[in-house]
């Protein structure tokens, strides 16, 4: 190779390393950290139109994370609701990276206020941010801690349930308990009891409240078989999964 080459080959090589390096900072951010959407941005979409609607607040399972066509279960929801004539549309609110508090922010403003109020079913998927806190848990994780935050969290999640019920007293409300992406690290099992704890308090407070929570818990044990490649986000199939659960649940609880 000629001298004078030997410079830029050099330059060439660090840049792209220094890119390779870039890309992969980056993506291991957005599973861990995934951006989130702006919320008045997109709860302005939310104009009220005569009908029927579905609406599904949340994180980014509700947005669809994972899923091949980044739409996960509520599509697959809502449009087998409309076939059925059980709603006339849907909407889909939710906000990728949501924690509970971003929901509650979002619950205050007048044009998901009114869409929720003439909602007929409303499903939600939240928590999971708050208690994995942005993969965070995983670094030192120890159980007290994520039980702290299961403690602090819980309360927060109860007045969410209360201010959409207090919005709409008649409509099918549905949560989303959550899975357990972390079975197969080591702290696994113990991440286990923490997130069946979480649901049995969410179970105890949709009774309070009349909202069904739906177990996705069962529907993902392997992560390699129900996950996407973030390890984190369910995969078509899991995501299909979840809309069955949550088509039975509404089926069982709608009254035409």
């Amino acid at each position: 190779m000629k001298k004078w080459m030997w410079p830029l080959f050099i330059t060439l090589s660090l840049a792209l390393t220094v890119l390779f390096g870039y890309g992969f900072a980056r993506a291991y951010s957005d599973i861990a950290n995934p951006p989130q959407e702006k919320i008045v941005a997109e709860s302005e979409e939310a104009t009220v139109t005569p009908g029927e609607t579905y609406i599904a607040l949340g994180d980014s399972l509700t947005r669809g994370v994972g899923s091949s066509k980044g739409e996960g279960f509520v599509p697959l929801v809502g449009d087998s609701l409309k076939e059925t004539n059980t709603v006339d549309r849907y909407q889909n609110l939710g906000i990728r990276g949501a924690r509970i508090e971003d929901l509650r922010a979002q619950l205050e403003q007048k044009e998901v206020k009114r869409s929720l109020k003439d909602a007929k079913i409303i499903s939600i998927t939240i928590g999971g941010n708050n208690l994995f806190n942005s993969g965070e848990i995983l670094n030192n994780y120890s159980e007290d801690t994520a039980l702290g935050i299961l403690e602090t969290e819980i309360p927060n999640l109860e007045k969410t349930f209360e201010t959409i019920r207090d919005i709409n007293k008649d409509a099918v409300i549905l949560y989303m308990g959550l899975y357990n992406p972390f079975k197969e690290l080591p702290d696994g099992d113990s991440f286990d009891s923490v997130i069946q704890k979480w649901n049995e308090s969410a179970r105890t407070l949709g009774l309070k409240y009349d909202i069904q929570v739906v177990d996705t818990f069962n529907l993902v044990t392997d992560a390699k078989r129900d996950l996407s490649s973030d390890n984190f986000h369910p995969n078509d199939a899991t995501y299909k999964q979840m809309a069955d659960s949550l088509s039975l649940v509404i089926e069982k609880n709608v009254i035409e």
